[in-house]
């Protein structure tokens, strides 16, 4: 009669893909005044869709560690940016795993980073699923 709780939609997503993440790694060419080639991991999570940015530290580079470019977010290919949260009636697109290959690129709030490597579960997972080698 009660017919349980509210269904959980993201339910079945999260209890195939629990800790499947498809990890990338990056290169920001940064063309500031000190800038130069930076290198990210880009991490994407199967379960959620999220996004996550962390900055690939090297010892005695001479910059300030700043471990992440982006939080564990979605991330969208062109985001709204409005003066309040949802102002917008647009529907945002965002980044999946179709889009996310080696050799093509990634706008992370406009800064233009390149795909340039995966890992092997990463390979294996787009083999599988996709076809891609």
């Amino acid at each position: 009669m009660l017919k349980g709780g509210r269904p959980n939609k993201a339910l079945e997503s999260f209890l195939n893909n629990d800790r499947k993440v498809l990890c990338f790694n990056i290169l920001w060419e940064d063309r500031t005044y000190d800038g130069g080639d930076k290198y990210y991991i880009l991490n994407y999570y199967l379960s959620d869709g999220k996004v996550e940015v962390k900055e690939i530290n090297t010892q005695n580079s001479g910059r300030f560690p700043f471990p992440m470019l982006l939080k564990k977010q979605r991330l969208a290919k062109a985001p709204i940016l409005t003066h309040c949260p949802g102002m917008s009636l647009k529907e945002e697109t965002y980044y999946e795993p179709t889009d996310l290959q080696c050799g093509n690129s990634v706008v992370i709030y406009g800064r233009s980073c390149l795909i340039y490597d995966c890992d092997e579960f990463t390979k294996a997972w787009y083999g599988m699923n996709m076809g891609v080698t």
